[in-house]
């Protein structure tokens, strides 16, 4: 299940897990919480926790923004990994978005 905390108005910008960016844990797809934060503040926007097969989902960014995304192993077996100054995308409508995430969840 993907959970998010969501702010402000939802808009059509998202960032995605999926093809080489989904969680991994040496190298199988995981579950783990993964932090949004604005890159230029480095205010937490939402927390999601990614699916079993490593997708996740954030949605209702702002694609004028850049954003940082943090994944933690709560083992704490391995360092948080980073992706810095994402750009969300804006290709895919709100409903689009919605069912990408559920055929994560239905796969």
């Amino acid at each position: 299940m993907i959970i998010g905390i969501y702010y402000g108005q939802l808009s059509a910008g998202y960032i995605a897990g999926s093809g080489d960016g989904i969680v991994t844990v040496q190298g199988k797809p995981a579950s783990r919480k993964i932090w949004l934060l604005n890159a230029n503040t480095m205010v937490v926007e939402q927390i999601v926790t990614s699916l079993k097969n490593g997708h996740y989902l954030f949605m209702g960014l702002d694609p004028n923004k850049k954003y940082l995304v943090m994944v933690r192993d709560y083992k704490r077996e391995y360092e948080p990994f980073v992706w810095d100054y994402l750009t969300p995308s804006d290709d895919l409508t709100i409903a689009e978005q919605q069912a990408l995430r559920l055929s994560w969840q239905t796969n």
